[in-house]
């Protein structure tokens, strides 16, 4: 997989878990965009790794 595919499949996965997490949390905590966007950056790296480290078949 080439690096801009994994460039771009992270950055989907990154603001959707960051839209998800703010929504999700946006009654609770008034500054829900502090935990939405870690957990956006979080996701990012995860989901880069992962698809570094996957073996191409």
């Amino acid at each position: 997989m080439d690096l801009l595919r994994k460039i771009f499949l992270s950055t989907l996965v990154s603001v959707l878990m960051t839209v998800i997490v703010t929504a999700a949390l946006e009654e609770s905590i008034f500054f829900s965009a502090f935990v939405g966007i870690p957990a956006g950056i979080i996701a990012f790296l995860a989901v880069f790794a992962y698809l570094s480290l996957k073996k191409d078949k």
